[in-house]
């Protein structure tokens, strides 16, 4: 190239520059005159929750927030949508800004790591539905997994560090309130599966039956859909594990054997478990249930496709607890050996509490029925087929009666059974009637029709039952909590100084005494403010997020604009700016 053709060139360039340059600063200045011309609008929030019916407490709870929300400047609405859809949209699909539930409750202080991971924060189920990461609290959750020592230290600075973050708020944790016929001597109602042997284990005061125990539950749409690994739906709380046997039972925070005959730990290096499995243990149909099932479910768990997914698809329930799993060997046909890494022993045992799936029904439902959907997931599954001491003999659209499983190892071994199983059973099997509110379940056992509740009464019904000769009333502490959710996607909820505010906006001790009647006890410590009843570790401060910034539930308008103020938020004619 010449030099002339280059201070050509160049010449050019720049007078091309000028006009670009020229035609670049006005849309800059059209840009930014339309930045500065965009008013910012009231942040919106909408709760959801059930209709009353269906949990009248949850909605208790939405119409306090709300309100408190409103206060505070928040345009705030309600929208009640069905359980079972609610269920979809908070753990399926993310959509929603916030949602008042009632949580099942945490077994373990582990049970946290699918609760938040991010690894989970495109999953679904109750892994990570908030759609939260924060690496600090990863690295928290991966701590306490893997410290043989100073766990208990990690997992304070894991809580103290997530009341700064706040993903979700609990607010009281509920008693198990029920209802039962005075033949009956239990001082609980059954919840989970081994609280249905427990009750069924005692005499009535009439002695033992012929006929099954009558239970009454309530809700909609509890017999749709049975599917042991779905998510999205409403269920029957204890009859997956009734019909499903998982190696261990976790029983007042032991491991107790029930499909597995010996467990031999090893964690001088690298922790492993050798499961040695009942021998005579068969499924309901009466195939031989052997160590290839115990793999297989692990397996399956991890990827319902069997690898024919890139990337696999889990089950999202049980997700969590078969992630400590690294891998399942067998060894011989009642022999297994589980790999678990780094992973201690106490987080490791919960993956023993699974329920195991025959290889032989769930192998073929790795097909793939649509875009990275397979036919395990799909199918509605009223044919569950599992090693429990129960088996389905009907479902309805008003029922589900489960017949006694004669062949189980318990029912035809009396020489090696757990202790719980001793007096078992006073039944001769298990009827769950579905009533369409919790007035006409409590009224069935009064008719004699229903022995006892599946499902929790709310507080408003106890009145009912105390004026009633024929039943009583029994109350239990539970794990269950109810609880606040936020979407983190959510542009002001993705922010943890708009969520350390909007946490304190619901009282705790009013709800408990107020629309809990009592019948309940609220989140306080670090340990409950997440889920986990704790006692156990020793704090270096008391929390602030649970202080209420108001009285007998109703908010301090000017303390509270001052604390979203203090956060860096604007306020304009009483409504809270975005």
């Amino acid at each position: 190239m010449t030099e002339g053709t280059s201070t050509w060139r160049r010449e050019l360039l720049a007078g091309a520059s000028g006009v670009a340059a020229s035609a670049l600063a006005g849309c800059s200045e059209r840009f930014w005159s339309h930045v500065e011309n965009t008013a910012p609008e009231q942040i919106e929030l909408t709760i959801k929750a059930v209709p009353a019916d269906d949990d009248a407490v949850a909605v208790k709870i939405m119409s306090q927030l709300r309100e408190n929300f409103q206060a505070a400047g928040i345009d705030a609405l309600y929208e009640p949508i069905a359980e079972a859809e609610l269920y979809r949209d908070i753990l399926l699909e993310g959509d929603y800004d916030v949602f008042v539930v009632r949580h099942p409750g945490f077994d373990d202080i582990d049970a946290l790591h699918g609760m938040l991971h991010s690894q989970f924060v495109s999953g679904v189920g109750w892994q990570n539905p908030f759609h939260f990461s924060d690496v600090t609290v990863d690295d928290y959750l991966e701590n306490q997994r893997t410290a043989s020592d100073g766990r208990d230290e990690v997992t304070v600075d894991l809580l103290e560090y997530l009341e700064e973050t706040v993903p979700y708020t609990v607010v009281a944790f509920p008693h198990n309130l029920g209802v039962v016929r005075r033949e009956l001597p239990t001082s609980f109602v059954p919840k989970r599966s081994f609280e249905y042997v427990q009750v069924m284990s005692l005499e009535p005061s009439d002695g033992p039956r012929e006929t099954p125990l009558e239970v009454g539950v309530y809700g909609e749409g509890l017999t749709d859909r049975l599917n042991p690994l779905a998510v999205d739906r409403s269920r029957i709380d204890g009859l997956t594990e009734l019909v499903y046997d998982p190696l261990f039972h976790r029983i007042d925070d032991e491991y107790v054997p029930w499909l597995a005959d010996d467990v031999s730990w090893e964690e001088s290096g690298r922790t492993e478990a050798v499961v040695t499995l009942r021998d005579g243990v068969s499924w309901h149909d009466g195939t031989e249930l052997d160590a290839d099932d115990v793999v297989f479910t692990h397996r399956f768990l991890e990827d319902t496709s069997l690898g024919e997914i890139e990337g696999g698809h889990p089950a999202p329930r049980y997700r969590d607890r078969q992630t400590v799993v690294e891998g399942v060997d067998r060894i011989d046909s009642l022999t297994v050996r589980f790999s678990f890494g780094n992973t201690v022993r106490q987080a490791a045992a919960r993956s023993l509490s699974i329920p195991l799936f025959p290889e032989h029904v769930w192998e073929p439902r790795s097909e793939i029925v649509a875009e990275r959907q397979t036919q395990a997931l799909a199918v509605e599954d009223e044919e569950l087929i599992g090693s429990g001491l129960f088996e389905i003999a009907d479902i309805s659209d008003g029922s589900v009666s489960l017949e006694p499983y004669d062949d189980h190892i318990f029912r035809t071994d009396d020489e090696d059974r757990p202790a719980i199983l001793e007096g078992f059973s006073q039944f001769s099997g298990i009827q769950f009637n579905v009533a369409p509110n919790p007035a006409t379940m409590i009224e069935s056992i009064r008719a004699g029709e229903t022995d006892i509740t599946g499902t929790s009464i709310p507080p408003s019904e106890v009145e009912a039952v105390h004026d009633s000769e024929e039943v009583r009333l029994v109350s239990s502490m539970t794990n269950s909590f109810y609880m606040i959710g936020y979407n983190a996607h959510h542009p002001e909820l993705g922010n943890p100084r708009f969520r350390r505010i909007i946490s304190r906006l619901i009282d705790r001790e009013y709800t408990t005494s107020e629309l809990l009647d009592g019948y309940a006890e609220p989140a306080e410590t670090f340990g409950s403010l997440v889920g986990i009843r704790d006692g156990e570790w020793v704090h270096r401060s008391d929390p602030v997020v649970s202080r209420f910034p108001g009285t007998d539930g109703e908010i301090d308008v000017d303390r509270v604009r001052s604390l979203f103020e203090d956060a860096g938020y604007q306020y304009e004619n009483g409504t809270l700016l975005e």
